[in-house]
């Protein structure tokens, strides 16, 4: 078994308590494991994410083994975005530095400022994207990743990426057991 991303901080604290990023990944991964539409339940998590993090639009898909690309599964969009299956690839090549370099590392998630000026503002349409990932990737295969469209940096709470990342492995343990 690969050696687990994302460690919880051990300094005596309680992480997440009460923070409602922490919550509504916690509440979805719940949804998640023991709804039999685990889709349905996927999408209800997604729309928790997406208030909580006062994001423009969260999608689940996989991120590329190399990190140049994430292909969204589905997703939940602010105001008349669409909400849904998704077949979107997002390109990571703006970025695929940054990205690499995470993928590669420990860290859960991924802040990345979106300059209006480049390319990729275009497509993803916000000034910050973060990238979640579970907790247990098998090294060299795509990872499920969350993404998060936002205008504001969003301030995790301590835990909060981490609980992100338990509801991304029960999103992915489910795929797998529907796949199978």
């Amino acid at each position: 078994m690969p050696e687990s991303l994302c460690p919880v901080p051990d300094d005596g604290r309680r992480w997440g308590a009460s923070d409602p990023v922490t919550e509504a990944a916690i509440t979805g991964a719940a949804l998640v494991r023991h709804l039999e539409d685990f889709r349905f339940a996927t999408l209800r998590a997604l729309r928790q994410l997406h208030r909580a993090l006062g994001a423009e639009r969260v999608a689940v898909g996989l991120i590329a083994a190399d990190g140049s690309r994430v292909n969204e599964e589905l997703a939940w969009a602010g105001g008349f975005g669409r909400c849904g299956e998704s077949e979107r690839v997002i390109s990571c090549e703006a970025f695929v530095d940054e990205v690499g370099a995470w993928l590669g590392g420990r860290a859960c998630a991924l802040e990345l400022g979106i300059d209006v000026l480049a390319p990729v503002w275009h497509d993803l349409a916000c000034d910050q994207l973060m990238m979640v990932r579970g907790r247990n990737p098998a090294r060299g295969l795509d990872q499920v990743v969350l993404v998060a469209q936002m205008r504001n940096p969003a301030r995790l709470a301590d835990g909060a990426d981490q609980a992100m990342a338990i509801f991304l492995d029960e999103y992915d343990r489910r795929r797998q057991s529907v796949r199978a």
